[in-house]
């Protein structure tokens, strides 16, 4: 059933985005505070369940690139409606709702930023189920729909990326433009009929990350808050999280590479874990936990919060000294499938290991 977001909605929705966010999807304070400033408290969006959907045209809006660029350039708020306009005049076709593409990081908020300044209501789902660095990554393809016309919109030059259905290729010309236009661009995209964009998203995905907002904002004890987050999870198309280890991050190496934030961390566990130690690979997002071996790769999520707070960390925030508590979410089934682990699987990002589901509560197995 339909809901609405709020003005007081948007923080909740922020922190939920950023902790499906596994590391990545960049910092949404510039983005929060642009809905904010625009929204009223009276103002409301609506949102559409799987159910409400009928025969609307959907279009997929966000951002693509350095978030980094994105919050040093200030937007106005208005990119992605311009965007949307030129989506809308070259495919012919009126836009009647929005979705979310990567519900991770800023472009959870971004699809209700455009929503709100177009009246139009807002898709409960997305194609990534948490965010991945590559616009191929997505769920919508895989039923053989075209991410195309897809409008790419820069400071002072836009392009329009039409008739190309190889996704790798779109993946390439987008990217290759977005590095001549000053590594960040705004996006409409991802266009289809409601009936296709039901078969292809992940849904529920919205409303998670803002009942995970309200889990982690509540006032309460650290212990009641994880109770609630893992309930959140286990309510959804997710699995039960699974603590992997609460400790202090002894080592941070990171480096920058084909304009990715890439390294890896060390864990030393505290407590009841003071016999383990950990590693964990970024590749912009956390994408492997490793004791003596593998024992969490993408796309399941590695999640890393703040051991008291339970706040999410960013890759960019992992520093030595920080006491940390990490824990290992299963994938909705769908990320977890052959044909969409040949765009997320662990080999994607560099890691010399094939997929394997998490094992159990304790990881008594792992693989090499």
């Amino acid at each position: 059933m339909a809901w609405q977001i709020k003005k007081q909605d948007i923080p909740l929705l922020a922190i939920g985005a950023k902790l499906i966010g596994c590391g990545g999807g960049g910092n949404l304070l510039t983005i929060q505070n642009l809905l904010l400033s625009m929204m009223k408290e009276e103002d409301t969006i609506t949102v559409k369940t799987l159910v409400d959907l009928e025969d609307e045209w959907v279009v997929g809006t966000g951002m693509m690139g350095s978030t980094v660029f994105y919050n040093e350039r200030i937007p106005s708020g208005e990119e992605e409606s311009q965007a949307l306009q030129l989506y809308e005049n070259n495919a012919q076709q009126k836009a009647e709702a929005v979705i979310s593409v990567e519900i991770g990081g800023v472009n959870g908020l971004a699809p209700i930023l455009t929503a709100f300044l177009n009246n139009l209501p807002v898709v409960d789902g997305d194609y990534m189920g948490r965010a991945f660095p590559e616009i191929s990554m997505t769920t919508f393809h895989l039923n053989q729909n075209s991410i195309s016309p897809l409008v790419l919109l820069a400071e002072e030059t836009r392009s329009i990326i039409q008739r190309v259905e190889d996704i790798q290729l779109v993946s390439e010309i987008a990217k290759d433009f977005m590095m001549k236009n000053g590594g960040n661009v705004h996006f409409a995209g991802f266009g289809a009929k409601a009936s296709k964009v039901k078969a292809s998203m992940i849904p529920g995905s919205l409303h998670l990350i803002f009942r995970l907002g309200k889990a982690l904002t509540k006032e309460t004890r650290g212990s009641e808050k994880m109770e609630e987050m893992m309930a959140v999870f286990e309510n959804s198309l997710y699995g039960k999280p699974i603590p992997i280890i609460s400790g202090v991050v002894s080592e941070v190496s990171r480096w920058f590479e084909s304009e990715s934030l890439i390294g890896k961390f060390a864990v030393d566990g505290q407590s009841s874990f003071s016999n383990k130690r950990v590693e964990i690979e970024f590749r912009n997002e956390f994408i492997s936990i490793k004791e003596k071996n593998y024992i969490c790769t993408t796309p399941d999520l590695i999640l890393v919060l703040d051991a008291e707070k339970l706040s999410p960390y960013n890759v960019s925030e992992i520093q030595r000294g920080l006491s940390v508590f990490i824990l290992a979410v299963p994938a909705p089934n769908i990320l977890r499938t052959k044909e969409m682990l040949e765009y997320v699987g662990p080999q994607n990002f560099n890691l010399a290991v094939s997929y394997q589901p998490l094992q159990g509560e304790h990881h008594d197995e792992a693989w090499n």
